[in-house]
């Protein structure tokens, strides 16, 4: 295979092999070979493991796959019938994973052989290696992407547009995941490096018209700016809905890289302080979009129940984070209000939501915030535990 950028390829090669992954040939293809190792007759992605698929999605992100490949083995304990359950749980558990890391499940491949495929010996020493999943992302190199510079190598000249690098959101809202908040921090930084810095923020949002996401979207970084003593006079945002699209959006790629916030230059005099010991405080507030109940009653409607499913998901692989759900009183029925709060609660412990890192509260609604017959304005706010 010949690569047309040898040293991004090299770096690539480097970086895989540093998290205990290879890259290999696979007909035309490369692919990045990976085992994923459990305990002793579990399941569960322990935080190393999922630490690890985190690196190598970083480096092969899932709009430069082409096909996923996922086997599962166990050691030799135990009896047949078993261990073939037990690896196919083990299959089962990473497939969920690289799913809620936006892996295409039409492009996985599946199988699992409990103990009938050893690829170590299963003697004392070595059996615990035989507990593993053998995980293959067939990529397109052509579309791996080049390391992106930290926003605090930049310059930031007047009349520069800047991406915000490795911002991602929950899926349809303006809640940033948990991985998000390293960049966001180093915007921080940056505001802080330059004192005269003025910012415009511009959200972006890909494949139709949705305003008031993109809107939210470059509310949520104007607002953690803000929160950690960034003055509102050189800050401002706007949202763009998909008027001004990168690229035409012809392949997933394409789509996230229009998917975005970017940073406009107003101004900046250039002049320069340094920053020592920065600490970012994780003070995050995004209102929570298309949360609909059934006209007065305390009931999700499915769009709704599904909107709070991948917010739930985050939340459960999210690490030292606390979350607050606010609902708020713009409908005029307190008790309506109250009942939803109630509900909003129990539908997050039902997803599994460790109880002791959420709480749900009703609020009566601010001045200016618009009144709805039945729909209530819903906040997250997400802080450190």
């Amino acid at each position: 295979m010949l690569f047309k950028d040898f040293d991004r390829m090299r770096w690539l090669c480097f970086s895989w092999m540093m998290i205990g992954a290879l890259l290999v040939r696979a007909q035309e293809d490369s692919a990045v070979f990976m085992e994923v190792h459990f305990e002793l007759d579990s399941y569960s992605l322990a935080k190393s493991e999922r630490q690890r698929v985190d690196s190598v999605l970083q480096l092969a992100p899932s709009n430069v796959l082409k096909a996923v490949e996922i086997y599962g083995h166990t050691d030799s304990l135990a009896g047949i019938d078993y261990n073939r359950k037990l690896s196919k749980r083990r299959v089962q558990s990473v497939l969920q994973y690289l799913v809620l890391k936006g892996v295409e499940p039409l492009k996985v491949k599946t199988d699992y052989y409990g103990e009938e495929k050893p690829k170590y010996d299963n003697g004392p020493k070595e059996r615990p290696k035989n507990r593993r999943v053998e995980l293959y992302l067939v990529i397109d190199p052509s579309l791996l992407p080049p390391p992106e510079q930290k926003l605090t190598d930049l310059e930031f000249k007047k009349g520069d547009k800047v991406r915000i690098p490795n911002l991602n959101f929950v899926g349809n809202q303006p809640i940033p995941v948990w991985e998000s908040f390293p960049v966001l921090e180093q915007l921080l930084e940056v505001m802080m490096v330059y004192p005269e810095l003025e910012i415009e923020l511009h959200g972006h949002v890909c494949c139709g018209d949705d305003y008031e996401l993109s809107l939210q979207r470059a509310l949520m970084v104007y607002n953690f700016l803000k929160v950690n003593g960034i003055a509102k006079s050189r800050m401002s945002y706007k949202g763009f809905s998909n008027t001004k699209p990168l690229f035409p959006e012809k392949t997933d790629r394409e789509k996230a890289l229009n998917r975005r916030v970017e940073i406009l230059v107003v101004n900046n005099s250039g002049k320069k302080e340094e920053v020592k010991d920065l600490i970012a405080k994780i003070d995050v507030e995004a209102r929570v979009l298309n949360l609909k109940f059934f006209p007065q009653k305390g009931r999700l409607y499915p769009s709704g129940d599904f909107m709070l499913g991948l917010i739930t998901d985050m939340m459960r692989e999210s690490e030292g984070l606390f979350y607050e759900f606010v609902i708020f009183d713009n409908i005029n029925n307190n008790r309506l209000t109250q009942t939803r709060a109630n509900a909003l609660e129990r539908a997050i412990s039902d997803n599994k939501v460790k109880k002791a890192i959420f709480k749900v509260r009703s609020m009566s609604a601010p001045g200016g915030m618009p009144v709805s017959e039945n729909d209530n304005y819903v906040f997250l706010k997400i802080s450190q535990s």
